[in-house]
């Protein structure tokens, strides 16, 4: 019978096939792998990766990247946008206005925005010390940045912990404009600035006294950030209108890995079995009690430090108000009292508000602090380490290279 020798036809037959197709397509393959390939890739930090030659017995295949920068990615912060188009940068401010930020010898793009600004700014306005907090931050790679500043608001009632901006304040090189609420409009159209940056709140007067003197401002919200980075990441902002970008890239990434690690730390504690620290987080003026509310960047913080805000409950992204009774049946237990002032410097001040926490555990304890004096500069102009001062309030002995909080000062 001949069926086994048919069998063995048919298959040497399909085998002699495939042995073909598979050299053919092995060489169109190569042919195909062997010549190189272009790839763009945006990418949002300064750094240059280029991936080249990688090679088997017989192919060889090249990949060339052509990195070309898009500005930094905005990932935490809510409240503005950032969009780098190549050659210009499209943001929207707090105001949800949108901006057009031009170099100041490239052609205008036919967009319909609320304001252009020819970029790198050479005379800024500053209304607020968080403004010049990130401006300072900025400094660490562009020593002479204050130079393009030539106004602040309320530069002679504050208390400057940034030397230098003091220093010009003295100086008269960096002009006093009077308060944020209330400026010196005459002169302020005097200094002639680029752009003023300016914070906003309800029945504010100053953005149609500036629409009217027909003076370019945006609009810095920070402070409205429910978020730590959110709030830092602002940085991405205002270095734009420097043209630093790259700048308040390193140092966002810089920032944000160091908050990463420290969450991480204080998380990893936790789950090891170190109890949850309890925290209650409050002001006191004339008997009524403020508190962080629970979806502020304050309890998102303690959050991920892993440890429990009494408060949480509260849906408040800002402040809320509680009584005086609701706050000590709160904080009696807790492990760590924070007071977010500097006006309540001693334990008698405190108990003269609210003498029932003499009875409390962080009482007990000495666990009882409150804000430092250059917190609202210095505090977020370091918002890591900020973030690592609560760290170490929270996991006493933990986190306590480098010394005690900075931000934080122990009541007694």
């Amino acid at each position: 019978m001949d069926y086994p020798t048919n069998i063995m036809n048919k298959t040497t037959t399909i085998l002699s096939i495939l042995i073909i197709i598979g050299l053919v397509g092995g060489f169109l393959l190569g042919q195909s792998i062997a010549q190189p390939v272009v790839r763009t890739v945006y990418v949002t930090s300064v750094e240059t990766r280029v991936q080249t030659t990688v090679e088997t017995r017989s192919i060889a295949t090249t990949v060339t990247e052509v990195v070309e920068r898009h500005g930094p990615e905005v990932r935490y912060a809510k409240l503005f946008a950032l969009e780098n188009r190549g050659g210009y940068v499209l943001l929207r401010d707090g105001l949800n206005r949108t901006v057009l930020a031009v170099p100041r010898d490239a052609p205008l793009p036919d967009l319909r925005v609320d304001l252009v600004v020819r970029t790198p700014v050479e005379r800024a306005v500053l209304m607020s010390a968080t403004h010049v907090a990130l401006v300072e931050r900025l400094r660490e790679y562009e020593p002479e940045l204050l130079g393009r500043v030539v106004g602040l608001m309320w530069g002679g009632s504050y208390a400057w912990f940034f030397p230098e901006v003091d220093r010009l304040l003295q100086r008269g090189v960096i002009s006093d404009v009077g308060a944020a609420w209330s400026p010196d409009f005459e002169r302020l159209v005097a200094l002639q600035p680029d752009l003023v940056m300016i914070y906003t709140y309800p029945g504010d007067p100053v953005v149609s006294k500036l629409e009217e003197l027909k003076l370019p401002y945006v609009v810095v919200s920070e402070y409205l950030e429910d978020d730590l980075l959110g709030r830092f990441e602002w940085i991405k902002f205002v270095s734009v209108f420097f043209g630093l970008e790259d700048v308040a890239d390193k140092v966002f990434s810089y920032v944000e890995q160091s908050v990463l690690l420290t969450s991480l730390r204080a998380k990893a504690l936790v789950a090891h079995g170190v109890p949850a620290p309890k925290v209650v987080w409050f002001s006191v003026y004339r008997g009524t009690v403020y508190v962080a509310g629970g979806g502020s960047y304050v309890a998102k913080a303690l959050k991920d430090l892993g440890a429990s805000y009494v408060f949480s409950d509260i849906a408040s992204s800002g402040s809320a108000t509680v009584t005086p009774e609701e706050l000590v049946a709160r904080a009696l237990d807790a492990d760590v009292i924070v007071l977010s002032t500097d006006l309540i410097t001693t334990r008698e001040d405190l108990l003269k508000e609210l003498p029932q926490l003499a009875e409390s555990k962080a009482f007990r304890e000495n666990r009882v602090y409150r804000y430092s004096s250059d917190i609202f500069q210095l505090g977020y102009y370091a918002s890591e380490e900020w973030f690592r001062d609560l760290a170490k309030m929270l996991y006493p002995g933990a986190f306590d290279g480098g010394g005690g909080p900075r931000f934080f000062v122990e009541v007694r």
